[in-house]
């Protein structure tokens, strides 16, 4: 009974996971436009038969660490501010869900350090596909924030857990409240 509930949470829970990842794809690669895998293959072909656009966006890109965060964090700028929290903030989701769909240990190494590698990869794969496509500048620091994110998101999930399993049931708060009415 425990499992055949627990797979009918799981199935809406990877479906969210998917759109969610449609979504980010979205963001970070199409800047919220049309999804068009077509425009990225043209744009990844075209750098790489003229590789000078790919020198150039070797040129731009950031490979020192913290360099962009400490600019965003001395700007004072809102979109500055914006551009470094949201970069922890759309991994958030990401590292909540792989830590409900990987459910190794509670607090384990296998959840946390598959959250990390993973939210690392994807944000990895995200950056070089910028680079490659000449669609975006590849930034260490998102990197750094994403990941950051993505162990954050698994953080929270951890400790929503934990608060929604030591809060009393609805049953039994109702019951013991009935229980001290008849009493006083």
């Amino acid at each position: 009974m425990m499992k055949r509930m627990q797979a009918l949470i799981t199935l809406p829970v990877t479906l969210l996971f998917v759109v969610y990842l449609y979504m980010l794809v979205k963001i970070i690669l199409f800047k919220f436009g049309e999804v068009n895998f077509m425009f990225l293959w043209r744009q990844a072909e075209a750098a790489i038969t003229d590789n000078s656009r790919l020198r150039v966006g070797l040129y731009g890109a950031n490979f020192t660490p913290f360099h962009t965060i400490a600019g965003n964090l001395h700007s004072g700028a809102l979109y500055e501010y914006i551009q470094l929290y949201g970069n922890i903030g759309l991994f958030i989701p990401f590292g909540m869900f792989m830590a409900y769909l990987v459910r190794g240990k509670r607090f384990g190494f296998v959840t946390y350090g598959a959250v990390l590698v993973s939210s690392f990869v994807l944000c990895l794969l995200l950056e070089g596909i910028q680079l490659l496509c000449t669609i975006g500048t590849f930034d260490v620091d998102d990197l750094i924030l994403n990941t950051a994110g993505g162990v954050l998101g698994c953080m929270l999930f951890h400790l929503l857990s934990l608060t929604a399993k030591t809060a009393p049931k609805p049953a039994a708060a109702l019951g013991s409240s009935i229980s001290q009415s008849t009493v006083s």
